[in-house]
Order: C-alpha cells, then structure tokens, then sequence
C-alpha cells in the first residue's frame, strides 16, 4: 500500500520473507524509508527519486514522524523498522554477504563481532570510490559482487544515493537482495553509539538522535518543520 505516494510494507514479518526469499531466489533492492528520503522524494525535481523508490523490491520505513502519520490518517497501528534493528537481526543470517561502502575499518569490525557469534554466515567487502551516483563503473563493481553470490548485498552509501545506486547497480546483477542500510553499520560496529532499545519502543529515536547528534540533527528538524506541512497537506486530500 502507498503512504505518502511510497510503497511500504509496515507488515515486518512479511518484509523479513520478502527480503529473504529475494536473497535466495532473485534480485532486488530494499530501501528503508525516513524523513530525509522522503522530504527529498517528494520535491519536485526529484521525481526520479520517488520512482526509483517505488521500483525496489520491498520498502521499509525507517522514521518514526512517518509511521506516526500513517497511523494517524489511516487508523492503524503502524511501526518503524529501521535499518538499524534489521541490520542487527540479519547481520547473523546464514549465507553469503556482501558489505558495499562505507570503510574498511567498519567492515572488519562487523566480519569480527558476527564471526564470534555465527559460523554460518560469510561476510565480504567490496569497497567504492568517493563518486556522484551517476559515476560509478556499475558493470565492474556488480562483476565483484556476482564473482561472491552473496544473498544478502548491505549499501552503505548515505540517503538517496545509495537508492540510486542500487537502482543502477541492479540490471548488472546476477542474484542477490541489496538492502541500502546507510549508519546501520556504523552502529553495530561501534562506530556510532548505538540507540537503547528503549528509546526503539517508546519510539524516541529522534529524540535520542537530537541529543547525540544535535548539529546534524536539528538541521535534519529544520527540514521536516519546512517540508511536512506541504506532504501532510497532499496525504489528507488522498484520504
């Protein structure tokens, strides 16, 4: 069902079998929805995007504001799950994976601490050179990936380009589910503190987020006050 023009699948039992019967027996691409993404999604030069959003696998959504919102205008109790709580979860799954983006450094730290609790699962890392999205060799870096057959393909590239990357990167695969979790590695590495559970069950994630990260944040707030009211506004007329 479309929430604010975006496919997503609040169901997270059924997205979990969506992802992982992907992973085995196809090609796709998952994107984990939040307020940034879908501020940009709706401006209207980013036409694209909401296409390129809407074109994925499966969508999850990553902001609690949106999951609030939906529940609000559509009477349903909806949820978050955020790339974070899935990354932690199928980080252990058994197979092949396959970590794009990000750093070295993160990747080692998560090969080190999934190692120490599973022996089913293979992680490998296939690093990509500071580019725009329209500047990667995607031919070569999906030659990488397919020469592994992961099922489980994390892009960590930062919201939209990684949207757009997998968009791109897609035709060239083989097989594989690419799941663009952007942070969600740097906070199970360590990298970023990471968020309490409680603060995932009272749903206070941006509130947490304010007070750990509140330069980046707030800015991130700023944009939500500017762009809301014009979505909200779209949404209810669709009601």
């Amino acid at each position: 069902m479309k929430y604010f023009k975006i496919n997503f699948e609040f169901d997270h039992h059924k997205f979990e079998e969506i992802v992982i019967l992907t992973s085995l027996t196809a090609k796709g691409y998952c994107c984990f929805i939040d307020s940034n993404i879908l501020i940009e999604a709706h401006k209207k030069r980013n036409n694209a995007l909401l296409e390129i959003l809407n074109g994925s696998t499966v969508n999850s959504c990553d902001g609690s504001y949106i999951a609030k919102l939906a529940s609000i205008f559509y009477n349903k109790k909806l949820k978050a799950y955020n790339g974070p709580q899935f990354f932690n979860k199928f980080a252990y799954h058994p197979g092949n994976h396959c970590i794009v983006g990000n750093t070295v450094s993160v990747y080692q730290k998560i090969k080190d601490k999934v190692e120490k609790q599973s022996t089913a699962s293979q992680l490998h890392y296939i690093p990509v050179p500071y580019l725009e999205a329209d500047q990667f060799n995607y031919e070569e870096i999906a030659r990488q990936i397919n020469s592994i057959k992961p099922e489980l393909i994390w892009v960590s590239l930062g919201a939209p380009k990684q949207e757009i990357f997998m968009s791109k990167l897609l035709p060239y695969l083989n097989k594989g589910m690419m799941l663009g979790v952007g942070a969600a590695l740097n906070y199970f590495s360590g990298d970023i503190k990471d968020i309490p559970k409680w603060v995932t069950k009272f749903n206070l994630i941006w509130l947490y987020r304010i007070l750990t990260e509140p330069k980046k944040q707030l800015k991130r707030v700023g944009k939500i006050i500017k762009h809301y009211p014009r979505i909200i506004l779209l949404e209810k007329s669709e009601v």
